[in-house]
């Protein structure tokens, strides 16, 4: 009877685990689409233009929340937007939260239904060229939210708590364009292919870029063995970002030659770089060169054997050579 209290009392614990994690899962998560995901302006100093941002509640119930503009920079190497929800702590250099006025901060979005958000973006007249990154964002009213928090979540994807419309202004002018391959980085020697290969490219201009282009595999012989595109993505001012490719098969030996041509802006300036790799299956080879040497150790034991025998067999037949003719001496002389 204990025992059966045990697993009645183990059951009712994870019946009320899972609905507790269910319930806070549903609070959680939210059935909403924004779009556009991301939205690309090119404005000039002083310009004023209209932006409209959809949300959807796919819901049958209705969702209150609020609606915030702050802006978002990209610290790490992932792409990965930040939204900067204190102003004061947005890098003034690609800020522009400010420049945008809308006449909604709190919203209800109807079951089913599709709610759109209109702001006006006014650019200063002495904004200087380059890159501004703005998040336009609905955020449901959860009594664990603290507006001091710097959460990130990536826009338009998913179901979330927080869902954004990530905005990329460029104002237009005279804009620095200038990046370079901080690393371009493989194994030196490895036994088997493919040959992975990271790249990272680190932005030092004002704008955003997207470079694009291809790495190529060359063997010892100069010949190309394959090539592999440089994945699409976007890299912030001031940040970094991580590619990463394979190329060639797992049968592979010898040296082979990695370079990376690419380019990126309006200018099309162009990124490059290289490295060797050594391929050498040298485990097999190990097996392949102990198998020789054993093979000729036994043909050598073998065929030493077999002269040994034949001396030996030369050395019988010579002596009863010798004892024949020794008895055909005796048989005369007892004649």
């Amino acid at each position: 009877m204990k025992k059966i209290k045990k697993i009645f009392l183990i059951l009712a614990i994870s019946y009320l685990l899972l609905t507790t994690s269910s319930s806070v899962l549903a609070q959680t998560t939210l059935p909403l689409i924004v779009y556009p995901a991301r939205q690309f302006l090119e404005l000039s100093p002083g310009e004023k233009t209209p932006i409209t941002v959809n949300f959807i509640n796919q819901s049958d119930e209705p969702i209150a929340g609020f609606i915030k503009i702050v802006d978002f920079i990209v610290r790490d190497n992932r792409g990965t937007p930040e939204f900067i929800e204190n102003p004061e702590a947005a890098p003034e250099k690609y800020a522009a939260s400010s420049w945008f006025k809308s006449e909604y901060n709190r919203i209800t979005l109807p079951s089913n239904e599709k709610v759109s958000i209109q702001a006006q973006i006014t650019v200063p007249k002495n904004a200087n060229p380059g890159g501004r990154y703005v998040a336009f964002y609905f955020q449901t009213q959860d009594s664990k939210f603290n507006p001091q928090d710097t959460l990130s979540y990536e826009a338009g994807t998913g179901i979330t708590p927080r869902l954004a419309s990530l905005i990329y202004i460029k104002v237009k002018g005279d804009i620095k364009e200038s990046a370079f391959v901080s690393r371009f980085q493989a194994k030196s020697f490895q036994e088997y292919g493919p040959i992975y290969v990271e790249t990272e490219i680190l932005n030092r201009g004002d704008y955003h870029i997207i470079p694009k282009g291809e790495l190529t595999l060359k063997n010892m012989f100069g010949q190309v063995v394959e090539k592999s595109i440089l994945k699409e993505e976007n890299i912030f001012p001031d940040a970094t970002r991580i590619f990463k490719n394979s190329l060639g098969k797992k049968w592979m030996i010898g040296k082979y030659r990695l370079t990376l041509q690419a380019s990126y802006g309006e200018k099309g300036k162009t990124l490059e770089a290289s490295a060797e790799v050594w391929v050498f299956p040298w485990k097999i080879a190990v097996i392949i060169i102990l198998s020789i040497i054993i093979t000729v150790l036994l043909i050598r034991h073998f065929y030493q054997k077999i002269l040994l025998k034949e001396a030996f067999l030369e050395e019988e037949i010579e002596r009863l050579k010798k004892e024949l003719k020794k008895g055909a001496k005796q048989s005369d002389k007892n004649e």
